[in-house]
Parts: C-alpha cells; structure tokens; sequence
C-alpha cells in the first residue's frame, strides 16, 4: 500500500511530535498492520494501525478496540489521535527497540535483545518465531521489508556501506582542503 500525500504529511508530524525519524513509524505500521486502519488479529481482540488491544483501547478511553477503529476509521485520524495519543506515554524513543516495543511489549523497551517474553506472550506469537526481543526487532524489519513499498532496505549491511561511502568522501574531502591550505 502506498500512503496518499495526506497520510504521509500526518506521518511525518506525528514522527515529529514523537522525536523519532518518520521511518520508524513507518515500518512499525506496516510491520502490524500494513496501514490497514481496520486491521484485526483474528487470534486477539487486537486493531488498528499499532494492533491495539481492548484493554490499551480502554486506557485511552474507549469501549474496546472496535470501538477506537469506529470512531477512528482512516490512517489519518488513527495516527493523529489514538496512535500519538498511545506512544506519547513512552517518549522519548531513543531507539527503534524503544518505538518499537512500545507497541509489542513495553515492559522490554530497554532490556536486552537476548531477553525472553514470557511463555504467554511466546505462544501466542508462535506463528510469527517472536520469542525475544531480537526476535520482534527482526520480524518489524522482515514485514515492513515485504510489505512497505518506499522502504529501502535498511539493513547493517547497508548501513555499513552507508558509512563507508560517507568516511571515504570525508577523507576526500579533508585531503582536498588540506592540499588547498598547503598552498
């Protein structure tokens, strides 16, 4: 699904609010429901945009989750409202595990990529091989990789040869001043 102007304009504010690269949310969104703002779990009473459940929906001040995907039924409204209503109770996110488990499990926010959900938790996430918090990392990367059609593929690998091509045109660039001030 490729996002109207609109969606991604309010993507990219609400990534702003949040202090986080609009990326991130990006590939969270699309890892849980691939911007389907009527998304629905058929194993949880999980909707919406960040999959949220009956219980969040009610902290939010909703009936239950049907209810929240009701009164908020675009990509726009969700983002704007429930989304960045939810996450603003976490910042600030100084990683994507901080974004990105906000949403799973905010418990594991910090802890580290070794750590084990609980056995509840590991079930219920059988299908999708979540059984750490490595393990959910991988599976945002993995669906937001299949199913965001912008996404670049940001991989380490990437991001390494990223740098790589950075440091050798800074070193270029510093030789190139340094021969121009020997003169």
């Amino acid at each position: 699904m490729t996002l109207t102007q609109t969606e991604r304009d309010t993507l990219n504010f609400v990534s702003a609010q949040l202090g986080i690269p609009p990326e991130w949310l990006e590939d969270l969104i699309y890892a849980e429901s691939g911007f389907d703002p009527q998304a629905k779990n058929p194993g949880s009473s999980a909707r919406g945009l960040i999959q949220f459940i009956d219980s969040t929906a009610q902290e939010l001040g909703f009936q239950n989750s049907l209810d929240l995907v009701t009164k908020y039924p675009t990509i726009t409204t969700q983002l704007r409202t429930p989304v960045y209503e939810y996450l603003k109770r976490y910042m600030p996110f100084e990683t994507k595990q901080s974004l990105y488990l906000a949403v799973f499990y905010p418990a594991a926010r910090y802890k580290p990529p070794e750590w084990v959900f609980p056995a509840n938790v590991q079930k219920a996430n059988a299908a999708a091989g979540i059984d750490t918090v490595q393990s959910y990392m991988n599976f945002v990367d993995t669906q937001a990789e299949k199913k965001n059609p912008n996404r670049k593929g940001e991989t380490v690998e990437n991001s390494f040869r990223k740098l790589l091509i950075i440091s050798g045109i800074s070193a270029i660039a510093y030789l190139i001043l340094k021969k121009s001030f020997l003169k």
